[in-house]
């Protein structure tokens, strides 16, 4: 049986992504990202997907604190440097209204909406919903109760359900995603990683996205995961995930000369919704040793 915090990371997601998808393409705005320069967009799909995550959220766990990715106007939400102190002794829900909004804008398919929920700074449930991959495929894990996986959740009760686990790959054999940041010249240690790993490994990818490839690799559709430095809402539903899964994600800082460092484990500071402050690698243990090698060696 489910908790209440899984089931509300579960609807939550699933209405966010329906409501996406009846959005076409819009005008969108660039952010304001130090990070990915112009790369980063905001569209309406955004905050149609918004509105329908905290209806959820307001029906169903009204008094619990929330962070956004996009602007929100309300006393329960955490969106800047200054409300960070309030995730401690907290139960937060952690939002990506639209992971991979440029995707969405054009009409790609590896777009998804995520859901995590992080309380007293630890991850305790999260969900993804990817609309238009595997007919609607959903992910999601609760703390000690496993990762689960559906396809076709665009036809059928998501309770049909299958549990899934992290794939033991060698690192000769493995598909590992690299995210799109990591083409970018602010980052000359993965620029270098790309080539190091695709030389070791199977095959390599991109992904636009950053909840959906967490789901994959949690669910055994794909080997390993590199993401550069990131935002809460890219990682607290997919952090669970991958440990339930069985596997392993491994975060690190990265100092202004672009060299990584990893860290044993995040502090409220990680979770400033106004800087990227870490970047991760997931999979199982072995394939993470050998990209955390190349990494931060």
């Amino acid at each position: 049986m489910r908790s209440l915090t899984l089931d509300v990371c579960v609807e939550a997601t699933l209405a966010g992504g329906k409501a996406a998808l009846g959005c076409e393409s819009s005008v969108a705005e660039l952010k304001k990202d130090n990070y990915v320069d112009g790369h980063a967009i905001v569209s309406e799909a955004d905050y149609v997907s918004q509105r329908a995550i905290l209806e959820v959220l307001k029906d169903r766990d009204p008094e619990a604190l929330f962070m956004t990715e996009e602007e929100c106007d309300s006393s329960l939400c955490i969106n800047r440097e200054a409300d960070v102190g309030r995730l401690v002794d907290s139960r937060v829900y952690v939002i990506d209204e639209i992971c991979g909004s440029s995707g969405h804008n054009v009409g790609h398919y590896e777009w998804n909406v995520s859901v995590g929920c992080v309380e007293n700074l630890e991850a305790i449930a999260g969900a993804v919903f990817a609309p238009q991959v595997f007919g609607g495929a959903l992910f999601y894990a609760e703390k000690g109760q496993g990762m689960f996986m559906t396809k076709g959740v665009n036809s059928l009760d998501f309770l049909k359900r299958d549990k899934v686990k992290v794939n033991e790959t060698k690192v000769s054999d493995s598909y590992v995603i690299f995210g799109p940041d990591c083409v970018l010249s602010k980052y000359p240690r993965h620029q270098k990683l790309m080539n190091d790993v695709g030389d070791a490994v199977r095959t390599t990818n991109i992904s636009g996205s950053c909840g959906l490839p967490l789901g994959l690799v949690a669910s055994g559709s794909a080997d390993a995961l590199v993401q550069p430095l990131q935002c809460p809402w890219d990682y607290a539903a997919g952090k669970v995930m991958i440990e339930e899964a069985g596997g392993v994600i491994d975060f690190y800082e990265m100092d202004d000369r672009g060299d990584c460092f990893k860290i044993d484990e995040l502090e409220l500071k990680h979770y400033n919704p106004e800087k990227r402050n870490v970047g991760f690698i997931a999979g199982n243990r072995e394939i993470v040793d050998f990209i955390g090698g190349k990494l931060f060696g």
